[in-house]
């Protein structure tokens, strides 16, 4: 099993445990591209705070920085939910589309 299938197996979990906790909220086939433009976002909203072209929130710049990873995050676990639900190979599509430019 790829690195990229553990983790989405662990985002599936994580997905679950998550429509177990908030069972009123639909995750039907537009969740995920809705949930990863939101937490895109989010990360470009931290991303204006760390290049200080946006509120700091009297946040300092470390906490800014682990909110910025943090918000990678979301965004890379609301991806990889994405792709698999669209049945999305994602490391095929890297080995094609980016990696084969390594290839000659």
């Amino acid at each position: 099993m790829s690195d990229i299938s553990k983790l989405t197996e662990k985002a599936k979990l994580v997905m679950q445990k998550y429509e177990r906790e908030f069972p009123d909220v639909k995750v039907d086939r537009d969740y995920f591209p809705f949930k990863l433009t939101e937490e895109w976002g989010e990360c470009m909203q931290i991303y204006l705070m760390l290049t200080d072209r946006g509120r700091q929130k009297g946040k300092s710049k470390e906490e800014i920085k682990e909110s910025f990873a943090n918000e990678f995050a979301d965004v890379l676990g609301f991806l990889l939910l994405f792709a698999d639900r669209e049945g999305v190979d994602l490391e095929e599509a890297l080995s094609k589309k980016w990696f084969s430019r390594l290839e000659g």
